[in-house]
C-alpha cells in the first residue's frame, strides 16, 4: 500500500463527517457572519435546574483568522472541569498512519476507479490529476480509506488547516484541566472499516463528487455554523454520504448513542464536562442533544 506508507494526514476521520465545511484555498478569506459570532453553545442541566455541563459544535479545520470564539464560550469552558471531544490527544501523523495501514490493506482488490459507478469514473480520474495521484497509489486498499485520504489529501491541498480548528484553540483555552476523549484514532478507523461494501462505495463515490466540484458551498456553511444555524447544518446532514441510511447510522446515529451513553455515566458520576464534536453530531433528530434529554436531563441553548 503505497500511498498508505507515505501520505501524511493532516485531518482525523471525523473531519469527513464536516468536509464540507474544511475545503478552502489559501487565499480565500475566513467568512465574516453578519454580526459578532453566534456559534451554537448548548448547556446540559439536571432536573433540579443545576447546570451540569456544555456541549458545543466544532469545526474540524477553519481558514485561517476565523473569528469564532464568544464571550459564553470562554466563560462555559472556564466553569468546566474537563475538556471533552471525540478524541483526548491530538493528532499524531505516525499513529493515524499507522493505525489506517494496519486496517485498510485487502489483497487482491480492484483498483478504485473500478469500484465506482462507471459514470463517475471520469469524476475520479479528474481528481487523482488535481492530487497528483492514481489507481496505483491505492492498490490493495479498501474503499473507504481510499476515501478518507482523498478527503484528507484534498483538504491539504485546498489548505484546509486543522491548526485552525475548533479543538486546538480549545485545547489552549482549557490549559491545565483534564482533557478526555469518546474515542481513540483507531476506534475511529474501525468504525469505517466495519461499513459493509456498499456503503464503502457509496462514501467513495460522494468523496470523489466533492473532491471533483468547485463550488462555493462551503464558505455559505462556515457562515452558518458562525451564526449558529443549527437547522441549516443538520439538513447538510442529511445530505451527501449522510443521506445514505446505512452511513448515517455507522457514523452518526450509533456514534451518538455511544457518547450519549458515556457522557451520561460521566454527568452521573458528579462530572461538569465542556463537551466539543463535530457539529454535524449535534443536528438533527438524532442529535447528542435529543439523545441526552431522553436520559432524562434538560438541554438549553446558550444565549
Amino acid at each position: 500500500m503505497t500511498m498508505l506508507r507515505r501520505i501524511v494526514l493532516a485531518v482525523i476521520p471525523a473531519l469527513l463527517l464536516g468536509m464540507a465545511f474544511s475545503w478552502f484555498s489559501r487565499e480565500q478569506p475566513a467568512p465574516e457572519p453578519a454580526g459578532p459570532a453566534r456559534v451554537a453553545l448548548w448547556q446540559i442541566a439536571d432536573k433540579s435546574g443545576t447546570v451540569r455541563g456544555y456541549l458545543f459544535g466544532t469545526v474540524h479545520a477553519l481558514p485561517p483568522k476565523t473569528k469564532w470564539l464568544r464571550p459564553a464560550i470562554n466563560d462555559a469552558l472556564a466553569k468546566s472541569d474537563r475538556l471533552v471531544l471525540e478524541i483526548a490527544e491530538p493528532l499524531d501523523q505516525t499513529i493515524a498512519g499507522e493505525a489506517l495501514a494496519e486496517l485498510a490493506g485487502t489483497a487482491g482488490l480492484p483498483p478504485p476507479s473500478e469500484r465506482i459507478g462507471p459514470n463517475l469514473k471520469p469524476e475520479l480520474i479528474k481528481v487523482y490529476k488535481k492530487l497528483g495521484l492514481t489507481d496505483a497509489d491505492f492498490a490493495d486498499t479498501e474503499s473507504w480509506a481510499v476515501a478518507l485520504q482523498l478527503a484528507a489529501i484534498a483538504g491539504q491541498k485546498a489548505g484546509s488547516d486543522p491548526e485552525s480548528g475548533s479543538e486546538p484553540t480549545l485545547r489552549r483555552l482549557a490549559a491545565g484541566k483534564p482533557v478526555a476523549g469518546f474515542e481513540t484514532i483507531q476506534s475511529q478507523f474501525a468504525v469505517f472499516d466495519a461499513l459493509p461494501p456498499r456503503e464503502q462505495k457509496v462514501l467513495l463515490q460522494e468523496v470523489t463528487k466533492e473532491a471533483a466540484s468547485n463550488g462555493d458551498e462551503e464558505t455559505a456553511m462556515i457562515a452558518m455554523w458562525l451564526r449558529g444555524d443549527d437547522l441549516g447544518i443538520a439538513r447538510e446532514a442529511n445530505e451527501g454520504f449522510l443521506a445514505d441510511a446505512g452511513l448515517h447510522t455507522a457514523l452518526l446515529t450509533n456514534r451518538n448513542r455511544d457518547w450519549a451513553d458515556q457522557l451520561d455515566t460521566m454527568l452521573k458520576g458528579g462530572a461538569k464536562p465542556f463537551v466539543a464534536v463535530g457539529a454535524a453530531h449535534l443536528a438533527g433528530s438524532d442529535s447528542l442533544q435529543r439523545l441526552m434529554m431522553a436520559r432524562g436531563w434538560d438541554i438549553t441553548r446558550v444565549p
